[in-house]
Order: C-alpha cells, then structure tokens, then sequence
C-alpha cells in the first residue's frame, strides 16, 4: 500500500515539477515541456537600430520567411518574427542602454514545434545577421568610394 501511495504521489509531482513557461521577446508568457535552459542569444552592434533591424531582416528573410513582427512601447524595441523550416523565430532589436544612438542590441530566440530552445540555429542567424551588416556597409563603401 505504502508502494502504491508513492507511486501515485510521484506520478502526480513529477509533471508539475518538469514542466514550466517561458517568456518570449514580445513578453508573453508560454508553456514548454523543459523549463530552465538558456534560449536567447544575446548580441551588440556597433551600429543603429535601423541598420541592425534592416540586417536582421535580411538574414530572417534569407534563412526563412518573416511573419508581422511588432513593436513594444516599454522600451522601445522592435520584435521581428518568423519561421525557419518548422521553428519560431523572434528577433528583438533594442537601443543599448549604455549608448543609444550608436549601440543597438539584439536578441535572438529560437523555438521548436515543440517549444524546445535551439541555440544552434539561433546562433546561425546571429552570424547571418552580422554577415549582412558587413553587406550592407560594404554597399556603401563602393557608393561612396570614386
């Protein structure tokens, strides 16, 4: 009886204790299976916010497709959201509180169908987007350049 009486006290604690929420970059708060684990990459620019957002686009649209993205009054960030193959994707790109004008910062958060983290492709798009900032400003350079 006794056995029983654990099995069941087990069977009844062990969901709720591995089971938890997230929140995402535009505030929401979502349910996910495993709890605790890292699920943003975080990164600087030493560029503006437009320059970074227009990147981060660019890298988004070229790994996969971007779906209406949304902008938060609190502190002024833009979340840009998307799909790459069966994962969500949120972008938020934010001035740097250190320096606004000139530091944009950016954070990436990348989900499963299953709502599981996925640094890697999180950290994919992070090299995509700095690989279009090289872009972009190389663009400029051979405008400007007689």
């Amino acid at each position: 009886m006794r056995a029983i009486n654990i099995t069941i006290l087990a069977a009844l604690v062990l969901p709720i204790l591995t089971t938890g929420c997230y929140t995402t970059q535009s505030g929401q708060s979502k349910f996910t299976f495993v709890p605790g684990r890292t699920d943003t990459v975080p990164k600087r620019f030493d560029r503006p916010v437009a320059a970074v957002l227009a990147a981060s686009r660019e890298a988004l649209n070229l790994l996969g497709t971007e779906t209406p993205g949304q902008v938060n009054p609190k502190d002024k960030s833009q979340v840009l959201t998307g799909r790459i193959n069966s994962r969500y994707v949120q972008i938020k790109v934010l001035p740097d509180k250190q320096s606004p004008a000139n530091i944009s910062a950016v954070y990436i958060q990348v989900r499963t169908t299953w709502r599981n983290p996925d640094l890697l492709l999180a950290s994919e798009l992070s090299n995509q987007i700095t690989l279009a900032l090289i872009r972009a400003e190389n663009k400029r350079a051979a405008t400007t350049t007689p």
